[in-house]
């Protein structure tokens, strides 16, 4: 027995190195462990903002898109109104010809009496 004690001894003091050593990776593991939850979390919170910034630009989107919409809406009923409005001018002027030969017939016949 009591050669046994030394290396008994021997086995105890390598077996507590063990153990330390595996407390200390233990600690750098667990540090390991936070620093990777820290990031983990970092980036699921840019994840979140991307995900908040990318909702904002599509609601952006849309309203620029029916912005768009309602111009081209508005634009389109101008181009109507000002064709019909051109017509009204061809119609206008149709007239203005017809009652301008009209003019220059009565003020003929209103010379030609005058010359009786």
């Amino acid at each position: 027995q009591v050669q046994a004690v030394p290396a008994l001894r021997a086995e105890l003091a390598q077996a507590q190195q063990g153990k330390a050593q595996q407390e200390e990776e233990m600690v750098a593991y667990e540090e390991q462990r936070q620093q990777l939850h820290w990031e983990l979390r970092k980036l699921q919170g840019c994840q979140e903002q991307n995900k908040q910034e990318a909702l904002a630009l599509e609601k952006r989107l849309q309203e620029l898109s029916s912005q768009a919409q309602q111009w081209q809406q508005l634009h389109q009923d101008s181009e109507r109104a000002l064709a019909v409005r051109d017509e009204e001018l061809v119609v206008c002027k149709v007239e203005l010809a017809f009652l301008k030969e009209k003019l220059g017939k009565a003020l003929e016949q209103v010379r030609g009496r005058s010359r009786q």
